[in-house]
């Protein structure tokens, strides 16, 4: 417990605090020492407080002082189950210097939840009964658990205002829930078969969400994966506990079908349990745990309890990601890829094939991916055809219907201008008015080339561009993809990413020139800084090339105060080889940095780390970190977003194949990072992408632009406005 005198803005402890300034000796004066009245605002008015010779407030010279105020009771704790409405009321108990009696002053002061309202909080006028918020709307969000500042205020006579808070915490009790596997039937009262003794031999094995997971409170779906833990065990209770909220889930193994691995247990959270779960736990960590018995009750295995922690904000934003197509015709084709995208604040619950070849102007078979995006959702570029190719796809509108007249820019042609401004990856400045692009392939380059010949290009006969130099960044009009202008560089550049404050474009550094811009060797990290004038200053190296490792895709966190990059281990030191190309590589893990010379890296050590069903495997393939664009809140700090492509195991669904990756994404606090410490946490994989495809390189911008806005989600209702304290006397 606090309390807070907010005119000096600093808070003590059973401290001295003046409520009321009466130096006249009339117990009814209102004026000052000057015989004019010093005006208190306006309010209702407080009654007197008695001192020691039976007087009231005002009946001694000076200051009413109170040497101790306390709220009671001090961090109270109710339950509730949905549906309920559960009060707690609170008083304001204190002594003045003039008694020793502790008085009740709780009509003096006004009490008020500054934090975490849509737990509850008091009426309007500030009287002391809390309530918690039950929903009254079909739109409004679930009622809610959780932890909230109880405040309470008093004014002044000379009108400044004084606080006192305890906490309160409000725990919801959800009722068992029936699990989607629930066949056979479940025995009438499942719950009541867990008293049994505990049989060690029966313990159930949690594989997902690993531990010490962060969530984003939005996320709406959440699969739990666990191994059954020995032949007898029949029924499972799945349990999430914290001080906020208690859900318990009873089920049957389930993950039958052949997605799963043999003898993998698994569900789905329904989204109003994970609401529960999410919203009561904001800024908490909950306790994972699965419970296995028989139908009888006979023993009871418990499984270890896993941290799952939750955001104190939703993540925010759209994220544009890449699909990788199986070839029509596998004797003539290598297959191609499409974009898709997903909202991540809205409502759809899968993502909506974007960029798709065959529709929409694209050619059958023609890949179309290595996609960037402007900040404000607008625009996209992107690239055709893979290695030797990079013709130009841009879409300078995305509210223009797909498919309409115009909507493609750029339509990826073998002739004219597509052609002409290649591309392999490139990014759009702040305002999506530029865009930084690279294109450093020749034919006769890289692993695998295709001709002879240095400038020549995929598809055989096409269009080339004016100037094939490598060694520069060509920039382009962010509205119709046409170069104007270049960066020239001591070095050949792959992977541009221009910075949120477009103060810094930050590059692969290419050291090996004889390969392509899409897979790299002796690569480091370098940044070009604006001069202020127009201009660019002389690239810095950040981290620079080294022997026996690649470093490269550099993406810059949201305040561009550091970037992430991805740092790849070649086999036996051989940049040659094709597990050190910057694709894939399965030693590829996520580093952060300063843009700055010299900066020291740091391993995001947390987010790298093996899942249970990984293993002991180490090389997870956890390559082109990209950011969220916005920055949360979290307690007194806040927390970046990003995501990766990964090799590592969904959990017990069983992957594809061995070089299947999926869209993981991972919290880090800029806090840690900044000094000097890995501040990542365990990540998820993204629960509405096709598990059964690779899918990549996932591009966050700050909406989903489109002909038809998706529908956002409903927004909350409004805190209560703070009440007025009663005007003392």
């Amino acid at each position: 417990m606090r309390v807070n005198y907010a005119l000096g803005s600093f808070v003590l402890l059973a401290a001295l605090l003046p409520f009321a300034a009466c130096d006249s000796t009339d117990p009814n004066s209102v004026f000052d020492d000057a015989g004019t009245p010093p005006g208190p605002p306006p309010g209702p008015t407080t009654p007197p407080i008695g001192t020691s010779d039976g007087s009231v407030e005002g009946g001694v010279t000076g200051d009413i002082i109170f040497t101790s105020v306390r709220i009671e009771p001090p961090n109270a704790t109710l339950s509730v189950t949905p549906g309920q409405k559960v009060t707690q009321t609170f008083k304001v108990l204190g002594k003045v210097k003039e008694s020793p009696l502790e008085q009740d002053l709780t009509s003096r002061f006004v009490f008020y939840v500054p934090d975490n309202y849509l737990v509850g909080g008091f009426p309007l006028d500030g009287s002391p009964t809390f309530s918690n918020r039950l929903p009254t709307l079909p739109t409004d969000p679930p009622q809610r658990g959780g932890k909230v500042t109880v405040q309470a205020l008093a004014r002044a006579y000379d009108g400044t205002v004084g606080e006192v808070t305890t906490s309160l915490t409000l725990k919801l009790n959800v009722p068992p829930i029936t699990s989607p596997n629930a066949t056979p039937t479940l025995p009438a009262n499942p719950g009541a078969l867990f008293g049994g003794p505990v049989d060690a031999a029966r313990a159930p094995t949690l594989a997902y969400p690993n531990n010490g997971t962060m969530l984003p409170p939005n996320l709406r779906r959440l699969e739990v994966h666990w191994n059954a833990g020995a032949p007898a065990n029949t029924l499972f209770e799945v349990s999430f506990r914290s001080p906020s909220v208690e859900i318990v889930y009873h089920s049957r193994c389930g993950a039958a079908d052949a997605t799963w691995k043999t003898a993998a247990c698994a569900f789905q959270l329904d989204e109003t349990g994970y609401r529960y779960l999410s919203d009561s736990n904001r800024g908490e960590t909950a306790k994972l745990k699965i419970r296995a018995t028989d139908d009888t009750g006979t023993g009871v295995g418990e499984s270890a309890s896993f941290d799952v922690s939750f955001a104190e904000e939703n993540v925010e934003g759209g994220l544009y990601y890449w699909k990788v197509i199986p070839p029509t015709n596998p004797a003539g084709s290598n297959g191609s890829g499409e974009v898709l995208r997903f909202d991540f604040g809205g409502t759809a619950s899968a993502p909506e094939p974007f960029l798709v070849p065959g529709r929409n102007g694209l050619q059958q078979d023609q890949c179309v991916g290595c996609h960037a995006l402007s900040r404000d959702g607008k625009k996209l570029i992107a690239s055709v055809g893979g290695r030797w190719d990079g013709r130009q796809i841009l879409v300078n509108d995305l509210a223009k219907p797909i498919g309409s007249p115009g909507w493609l820019t750029r339509d990826g042609a073998a002739t004219g201008e597509p052609a002409k401004n290649r591309v392999q990856f490139a990014s759009f400045n702040p305002d999506g008015s530029r865009i930084v692009a690279v294109f450093g392939d020749r034919g006769n380059v890289g692993r695998d080339a295709f001709l002879l010949t240095a400038d020549s290009l995929l598809p055989v006969g096409s269009d080339i561009p004016t100037d094939m130099g490598f060694r520069k960044l060509f920039l382009m009009d962010g509205s119709t993809g046409l170069r104007n202008g270049s960066i020239d560089l001591p070095y050949k550049p792959s992977h541009p990413d221009w910075s949120p404050d477009g103060k810094t474009i930050a590059v692969t550094r290419v050291d090996n020139e004889a390969t392509t811009s899409q897979e790299p060797a002796n690569t480091g990290i370098e940044v070009i800084k604006s001069d202020g004038a127009g201009g660019w200053l002389p690239s810095e190296t950040v981290v620079p090339p080294s022997a026996g490792a690649n470093r490269f895709t550099p993406s810059f966190v949201p305040d561009s105060s550091f970037l992430l990059y991805t740092q790849a281990e070649c086999p036996g030191g051989d940049h040659a080889a094709i597990d050190c190309d910057a694709n894939a590589d399965s030693t590829a893990r996520t580093y952060a940095v300063k843009p700055a010379t010299g900066a020291s890296p740091i391993l995001l050590a947390n987010a790298g780390s093996p899942g249970v069903s990984d293993g002991a495997a180490t090389a997870l393939a956890d390559t082109l970190p990209k950011t969220s664009p916005f920055q949360t809140k979290q307690g007194k700090g806040k927390l970046f977003w990003y995501t990766v492509a990964s090799r590592r195991e969904p959990g017990l669904r069983k992957r594809t194949g061995t070089g299947q990756q999926l869209l993981w994404m991972f919290a880090v606090n800029p806090a840690e990072v900044l000094a000097g410490k890995d501040g990542s946490y365990t990540g998820f994989f993204l629960p509405f992408q096709d598990l059964q495809t690779s899918n990549h390189l996932g591009q966050w911008t700050e909406k989903v632009v489109s002909a038809v806005p998706p529908p956002p989600p409903p927004a909350p209702p409004p805190p209560p406005p703070p009440p007025t304290p009663p005007v003392p006397r």
